[in-house]
């Protein structure tokens, strides 16, 4: 079992019981499973439904009038966020399965699978776990078929298989955000994966605006020079603009987290101007970000 505070378990467990009368079952999943293991509070809920489609939309509905609310609903991924009275936030979701027509692609979605399939479609090990969710909250056992609990205590993030990062090459920027959040270390497998990714040209066929979203995460991060060190020891910077890299002295110039504009301005701010013009060009930068980093409009 994992700990959680009183009003996280209250609030989950309300949920559980509203699940399980629209004929499903709720887990907890994601970073709050890793958080809580890790004895930290959680940021983020996030509650799988396991049950027919279109459950959790329901769940979303039904709690609507009992002083709850709901903020967001994607009826293709089967998603809905909820708001308790005192303000807790919960992404609910449909158990699902992903398929990736082509490397880089948007998934193709399949609602109303078991939990132990959903887990599967993940990142990381480290979010490939789920609590069941009871009355009470959160309980117990812990449902691990990809070894997270394991990766924890090593304090290492790894993927779930080797194509992760041809399928969704956004995971990169996500790993390095964790790493230099939690302390971890990349396992070895991400190297061979950025291979494989570059092999197959996903992160050509990736959208500039998804990539600069990607980026602009990282740059939001309290350690973010770190983040952008593992990036670079990866080769992803010169994968998304050919002759980008982001060495030591640019790291430095960054300084802490600082307002979106000025991040892109200081991280390029090393730059000669074809490879400001080019990176501006790949991430689709609006003519604010493209004065801010020093480019023609």
């Amino acid at each position: 079992m994992i700990a959680l505070p009183l009003p996280v378990s209250l609030v989950l467990g309300t949920l559980a019981v509203e699940v399980s009368a629209a004929g499903g079952r709720a887990w907890l999943v994601g970073g709050a499973v890793r958080d809580g293991l890790l004895g930290r509070v959680p940021l983020d809920l996030d509650v799988a439904v396991e049950g027919p489609p279109g459950t959790a939309a329901a769940v979303a509905a039904a709690i609507g009038g009992r002083g709850w609310t709901r903020s967001a609903e994607h009826d293709r991924f089967g998603t809905a966020t909820v708001r308790a009275p005192d303000g807790i936030k919960v992404d609910l979701a449909s158990t699902r399965s992903e398929t990736y027509p082509e490397p880089g692609a948007l998934p193709v979605v399949t609602p109303g699978v078991a939990i132990e399939e959903d887990l599967g479609r993940r990142d990381f090990t480290i979010h490939a776990m789920a609590v069941p969710l009871g009355p009470d909250g959160a309980g117990a056992p812990l449902l691990d078929p990809w070894g997270g609990a394991g990766d924890l205590r090593g304090r290492r993030i790894r993927l779930l298989h080797g194509g992760s990062l041809a399928d969704d090459p956004t995971r990169v920027f996500r790993a390095v955000r964790y790493a230099a959040r939690l302390g971890f270390d990349l396992d070895a497998g991400f190297a061979d994966a950025v291979r494989t990714a570059a092999e197959s040209a996903a992160f050509r066929r990736i959208s500039g605006d998804r990539l600069r979203r990607a980026l602009g995460e990282v740059l939001a991060e309290e350690n973010r020079a770190v983040a952008l060190a593992l990036l670079d020891r990866l080769g992803v910077p010169s994968l998304l603009v050919e002759g980008w890299t982001i060495g030591p002295e640019t790291r430095a110039s960054l300084g802490p987290p600082s307002p979106p504009e000025e991040s892109w301005g200081r991280l390029l701010a090393c730059e000669p101007g074809s490879v400001r013009e080019r990176v501006a060009g790949r991430l689709n930068f609006s003519r604010a970000l493209r004065r801010t980093a020093g480019c023609a409009r």
